[in-house]
């Protein structure tokens, strides 16, 4: 008898080590989804996204020579600006969602044991996930987080700080998850723990 997947979330913040989990997620089977990979789809040159926000951050130079979005440039006006950060969210959260949605209707008839989708802000969006059914999340703490991004993408710290200050704290987001993954030591740790998490979804899919 053909079951379906468990449809879950796997949240964190910013170098808390959520992409790491989604891998080991798909290592074992897993379909996986990343709304960040969806986020850089709808703007994409020529798309409606990229002209929805061309339009709604005018006069802002936004568009790069080869057509394509200057996110550094965004990302810069959107961390320093809450209301600018919410205008982006409302353009862009519809068309991942929608985006989101298609990949599911097709990943529910593949097989997969577990259908994870990578969602960074998952607690800090509007939208009402229903179809989601359990929600993972990848904890850290502060400093190590901090520390990661620094390393990882070139940050400074007091850019990595506003990154972090733009999230919700770690404690709401512990309370509201189904499932809490701790990623303070070491990668073989780090399996260990979702492994765990991994064998409970797949037994109650079973």
């Amino acid at each position: 008898m053909t079951t379906t997947p468990a449809t879950v979330a796997i949240t964190g913040g910013i170098g808390s080590g959520k992409s790491m989990v989604a891998g080991l997620f798909q290592s074992w089977g897993a379909a996986v989804v990343d709304a960040d990979v969806l986020a850089r789809e709808v703007v994409e040159p020529g798309s409606q996204g990229l002209r929805e926000v061309e339009k709604a951050f005018a006069p802002e130079p936004l568009i790069l020579a080869d057509g394509s979005l200057n996110r550094p440039k965004l990302a810069s006006i959107i961390f320093a600006d809450p209301t600018k950060k919410k205008l982006l969210e409302s353009i862009l959260h519809p068309l991942i969602r929608q985006r989101w949605l298609a990949n599911l209707d097709q990943l529910r008839k593949s097989g997969a044991k577990v259908i994870a989708y990578v969602v960074p802000l998952f607690f800090e969006s509007t939208a009402k996930m229903s179809e989601i059914e359990k929600v993972i999340l990848v904890s850290a703490p502060e400093e190590l987080r901090i520390a990661r991004v620094i390393a990882r993408d070139g940050f400074t710290r007091e850019a990595a700080e506003l990154r972090l200050k733009a999230q919700l704290p770690e404690s709401q987001k512990i309370s509201r998850s189904d499932y809490v993954i701790v990623n303070d030591g070491t990668p073989q740790q780090l399996e260990t723990r979702a492994r765990e998490v991994f064998m409970s979804l797949t037994s109650r899919s079973a």
